[in-house]
């Protein structure tokens, strides 16, 4: 059974697009087995989804708790105010065959452009209406489809420096953190925006920057199938680098403008100093 239907000519991971998909209509994408499964996950997480674009997503799980438990957020979701994610489904013994059905249609596509992809998982999102999802970005790429209810998603490129700056992506990348991660009216105007309704899709490039609105009448399901390309782990080495000569005074030169030379040179850089972290904490943790 087919689940992904793209519109498109071809497939270029760099690039932001929507799609269609039948996911919305399988038995495990209906709310009552989403309970079962949040229940029985230890991956499950939960706070309020009364958030504002501007706000920290990677801390809204420490200052806007609810109070409420996991089985009260799930059976009162219509009224809540709550915003639900189940990490990792694609361990779970029975949601795992599907994941593995939907990422073989899905690396149809993508293998044709990656040399490998590593850290396949599956998410669940569940939000009460009104919720949003403030602007943030991932460090994986992803393929999001929507399930149930209407939600308005903002998605940026994450090529345009206008968006990303350089000094944006090393922090991101080298402190794995979104502190430096900021939303500002003068972005939004360049975002795009998809009205979503169960069996549409978007795909995001790696990284892309994004925001969600769900509706008011109804709460809403999403459903994430997210991966690292060998390509990926690259950048990402060479923006910790860089990150690491900034932070000793240093102006490295920008990823995108950098020649091939440099571009190994810091790769091996970034080899030789996790080689040399990982026998000095062996060294330590054996003495």
């Amino acid at each position: 059974m087919a689940y992904l239907e793209r519109q498109l000519d071809e497939f270029d991971p760099a690039i932001q697009h929507h799609f269609h998909h039948t996911l919305h209509n399988h038995p495990l994408m209906q709310f009552d087995e989403l309970s079962r499964l949040a229940l029985r996950n230890p991956k499950v997480r939960f706070h309020s989804a009364k958030l504002e674009r501007t706000q920290r997503f990677d801390t809204a799980r420490e200052e806007h708790v609810t109070g409420l438990t996991l089985q009260e957020t799930l059976d009162n979701i219509d009224v809540s105010g709550s915003f639900v994610y189940i990490q990792e489904i694609e361990k779970d013994p029975v949601y795992g065959p599907l994941v593995q059905e939907v990422y073989k249609e899905i690396k149809k596509d993508t293998l044709k452009f990656h040399k490998s992809i590593s850290r396949v998982e599956a998410w669940i999102f569940i939000t009460s209406p009104g919720g949003v999802t403030p602007y943030h970005r991932d460090f994986e790429t992803n393929h999001y489809f929507h399930i149930k209810g209407k939600k308005t998603l903002f998605l940026w490129d994450p090529r345009d420096k206008e968006i990303v700056s350089q000094e944006e992506n090393e922090y991101f990348h080298g402190v794995h953190s979104l502190a430096k991660t900021l939303y500002t009216a003068e972005k939004f105007k360049k975002a795009s925006k998809y009205d979503l309704d169960p069996a549409m899709g978007v795909f995001f490039p790696f990284t892309a920057p994004h925001m969600v609105e769900n509706g008011t009448d109804e709460f809403s399901i999403s459903f994430s199938i997210t991966y690292t390309t060998a390509e990926d782990i690259q950048v990402r080495r060479v923006h910790k680098i860089n990150q690491l000569l900034r932070k000793i005074g240093l102006k490295p030169t920008d990823i995108e403008k950098q020649n091939k030379l440099e571009y190994q040179l810091k790769l091996g850089a970034h080899w030789v100093l996790r080689t040399f972290i990982f026998f000095a904490l062996s060294d330590w943790i054996g003495s």
